[in-house]
């Protein structure tokens, strides 16, 4: 997910011309997610590979479903910020939006790749991968 946050960031800021949404979070960019899509999942074959010692395509799906979830997370948490006229959650982290813009992508994401990776290891431990 750091991999998710940090490349989305750093594309965005130096590429970044289109408002992925706007409305609801009119600093994020479609160039950011790109960004975060091709380093995340570049990040998560990696990863798998070297690392894990599993196979590469896995941890390029791990990408696809951190970006996914973690960008999901992301965009909610802004929309609800919006719908209650919050600027920031919380003051323990200034500057950042407050502890909730540190967490928002993670507490989306980790649940939906803990469960994907116990459905690889489960079946990878029956022989189905």
């Amino acid at each position: 997910m750091g991999c998710n946050d940090t490349f989305a960031y750093l594309t965005g800021v130096l590429f970044g011309k289109h408002p992925l949404a706007p409305k609801i979070s009119p600093k994020k960019t479609i160039e950011g997610l790109v960004g975060s899509l091709l380093f995340t999942v570049i990040g998560g074959s990696l990863a798998f590979h070297f690392i894990m010692d599993s196979d590469w395509w896995l941890g390029a799906l791990a990408g696809l479903l951190t970006v996914f979830t973690a960008t999901s997370g992301d965009l909610i948490e802004s929309a609800l910020k919006r719908d209650m006229a919050i600027k920031d959650m919380g003051n323990l982290l200034p500057g950042h939006g407050g502890i909730m813009d540190r967490l928002d992508s993670v507490l989306f994401a980790a649940p939906a790749l803990w469960l994907a990776l116990e459905i690889v290891r489960r079946a990878q431990d029956s022989g189905l991968l």
